[in-house]
């Protein structure tokens, strides 16, 4: 680098992390801030996979995607009508009530947010691409967070499977 020249700051690209990193942060700050740093230790992993990432594998599942800032919106959002109409003091367990509360929103609405997705504007600017008066504009950040939880969920079946197959092999199963 030339001293010569003050260094630059150059804006950065917000990545699929980053994302998920500022989720967890809303998640620890608005349900989980009484819990020791044991406890969140336990259950960040929890919530990453079955609060954070579970809508983009579900999205996906389903044949849409939205862009990062309207994924991060829509979490944001049930997370506000949580802290709105939950019943606080009678949750025992904050993380496994995120995961119901979002899987629940998520299959209510989606047909609404894959509407959204695929609405007249999507499809117009898809024209204008191919005509090339457009930049392609395509965002994978959703993609990407359901290719991390298919990692994440693959891999707790490996485990699983793998504790259980020698049991299965000195009782005579083959499955």
């Amino acid at each position: 680098m030339n001293p010569a020249r003050p260094a630059i700051a150059r804006p950065q690209q917000d990545t699929p992390e980053d994302l998920v990193d500022r989720l967890l942060e809303t998640i620890r700050g608005q349900f989980c801030a009484q819990m020791t740093g044991k406890e969140w230790g336990q259950a960040r992993h929890f919530l990453k996979r079955n609060v954070v990432l579970w809508p983009a594998r579900f999205m996906f599942g389903k044949g849409f995607t939205v862009p990062a800032a309207r994924y991060e919106a829509i979490l944001r959002s049930v997370f506000a009508d949580i802290k709105t109409h939950g019943k606080a003091d009678a949750i025992k367990y904050w993380p496994g009530y995120l995961m119901k509360c979002v899987q629940d929103h998520l299959r209510h609405h989606w047909e609404e947010y894959y509407a959204e997705a695929k609405s007249i504007r999507s499809a117009a600017e898809t024209a204008l691409m191919h005509l090339g008066k457009l930049q392609h504009q395509h965002d994978p950040t959703v993609e990407a967070l359901a290719a991390a939880h298919k990692v994440l969920s693959d891999a707790r079946r490996q485990v699983k499977r793998s504790a259980f197959q020698p049991a299965q092999r000195q009782l005579g199963f083959n499955l």
